[in-house]
């Protein structure tokens, strides 16, 4: 089982109750919007939606989607949307613009849990409600919407402790060193080897392939040059795990190495289906899109929400992919 207790820690929220703000235009926002859902005076409800990276596969299909959910509910929604590209202080400045600007709620994609405090800070301040999407904040006052990290590295250790052979040999593809959504998935996925009496597996190396293909490609690489032997690599996402799989390919490794990765992207689907890859961990990215439209329309509507909103991850192996590819 995952760490389900954790999902049985959801706490009401206070009520946030918003007024319309005076004033706020709708420059530089996307075309999601429509003519539902009005607010009491006509006005758009304005998101300012301060994405992580532009680059991630996974945080621009979850953006997509909301725009879509938008869309296709008709809403009185206008999204704007800036792109950190993995720069937290440039994060910071795109919260403060946004701030700035007034908008009716602050949506963040955390690149950082510390390093985004100040942003929630500084909406709180000015009386502006917070998500989080995706990441936690390490501390202010937000609802979080997503799913729970450690979760995921939690499936992919039950998983290899029920695939892996005695004394198995096992490599580590980290996320982004010092962010905390690594953190967990490492945490989650060494908890479960060991909560399943897994002490033979041996972890050789951990190192951090930034959520990149290209880097996971380059470490997998190396690794092939200095271990002989191994039998699985385990990847915080799916780029990593994909780059991974490349690398063993091109260098006729492949055959008797499990690869694991976090994100159910549909190439990792495809992976699953060829015998390259024996796991994904499908983090929902349209599930989380239609949370997050859902908590903006009873803040718009001047509703309470839940204090974390959260979509499971689920467990996707040759048994059941083909419940999910196409």
């Amino acid at each position: 089982m995952t760490n389900l207790k954790k999902l049985a820690a959801l706490g009401l929220a206070g009520a946030m109750t918003l007024g319309m703000l005076s004033g706020c235009g709708s420059n530089g926002s996307s075309d999601a919007s429509g003519d539902a859902n009005a607010s009491a005076d006509g006005e758009k409800f304005v998101v300012g939606y301060c994405n992580g990276a532009d680059s991630d596969v996974f945080m621009v299909a979850r953006k997509d989607a909301l725009i879509e959910k938008v869309k296709a509910e008709g809403a009185n929604i206008d999204l704007q949307f800036a792109d950190a590209n993995q720069d937290s202080t440039k994060q910071l400045g795109d919260a403060d613009t946004f701030i700035a600007k007034g908008v009716d709620l602050l949506v963040l994609v955390p690149n950082d849990a510390e390093a985004i405090v100040p942003a929630v800070e500084s909406a709180n301040a000015a009386g502006i409600p917070v998500v989080c999407l995706g990441i936690k904040a390490a501390s202010g006052d937000y609802i979080y919407v997503g799913s729970e990290n450690y979760d995921a590295g939690h499936m992919q250790g039950e998983y290899l402790a029920k695939t892996l052979p005695e004394n198995a040999k096992v490599l580590y593809l980290a996320g982004t060193a010092g962010m905390q959504h690594s953190t967990d998935r490492r945490e989650g996925f060494l908890v479960a080897l060991d909560e399943a009496g897994r002490s033979d597996v041996e972890v050789l190396a951990d190192l951090d392939g930034n959520y990149e293909m290209a880097k996971a490609m380059q470490i997998t690489e190396d690794w092939i040059q200095k271990y002989p032997q191994f039998d699985a690599i385990v990847a915080a996402n799916d780029q990593m795990a994909l780059g991974a799989v490349e690398a063993l390919k091109g260098a006729n490794r492949l055959e008797g190495v499990q690869v694991t990765g976090v994100d159910g992207l549909a190439e990792a689907y495809t992976a699953i289906q060829n015998g390259e890859m024996v796991q994904t961990i499908l983090q929902d990215a349209p599930g989380q899109a239609t949370a997050a439209y859902e908590v903006m329309t009873k803040l718009m509507k001047g509703e309470t929400s839940d204090k974390e909103v959260l979509v499971p991850f689920q467990s996707v192996t040759a048994d059941n992919v083909a419940d999910y590819a196409g």
